[in-house]
């Protein structure tokens, strides 16, 4: 039974890394690709901060609206180990928090296991940190928060395959929550990341 479910979590992990690397798959619309390609003049979005160590680099195995598990979805997938120390992005509070999930799998039933941080920005945007370990939440609801700060502990929580920490950007449109596309600083400037690629956070 070890190995089937060893083999079953592998096999997901090379298909997602698969996946990942044909980026221009992910991007059926035509916004999104503008973006990704650097096509947007004079791009005043906020930049953020890579959410991990300075000087580490990171692997993004899933992008923008990957068939696999980001399917309308702009959001994004870090590998990382268990108990990475996870930083805030940009500055904001402290919305949600969830630090008591211990169980994680491709089952539905995993969904609400996710531990994670939400952090609304001046902007009225917020940021969505998931899938982060069981007590590897450093922060409260009300905390204010600078980017930068660490904030908690990736982990394997959740509706997840592997360890890796799930981010994405959004905001509320009449109640309905809808992603949004951002760009981070990285050793070449400010860039909408791609994946199958390593980032180093500056």
């Amino acid at each position: 039974m070890y190995n089937r479910s060893y083999f079953i979590k592998t096999l997901v992990l090379i298909i997602s890394l698969f996946i990942a690397t044909i980026s221009f798959a992910q991007v059926p619309n035509k916004t999104v690709k503008d973006l990704k390609g650097g096509r947007v003049e004079n791009d005043t979005t906020p930049i953020y901060r890579l959410p991990w160590k300075v000087g580490m680099k990171v692997l993004l195995v899933q992008g923008w609206q990957s068939n696999l598990s980001h399917r309308g979805e702009l959001a994004q997938d870090f590998k990382m180990k268990v108990n990475t120390p996870i930083y805030a992005a940009r500055d904001g509070i402290v919305t949600q928090v969830k630090s008591d999930g211990k169980k994680a799998g491709l089952k539905e039933e995993y969904l609400s296991e996710g531990n994670n941080i939400v952090i609304m920005h001046c902007d009225s945007t917020f940021a969505g940190y998931w899938h982060l370990n069981y007590s590897g939440v450093f922060v409260s609801i009300g905390d204010t928060i600078t980017q930068g700060q660490k904030i908690g502990l990736s982990g394997h929580t959740g509706y997840s395959a592997f360890p890796h920490l799930h981010f994405m950007v959004f905001k509320y449109d009449k109640e309905r929550r809808r992603t949004i596309p951002i760009r981070f600083q990285t050793r070449k400037g400010p860039r909408y990341i791609r994946p199958g690629r390593r980032y180093r956070a500056v």
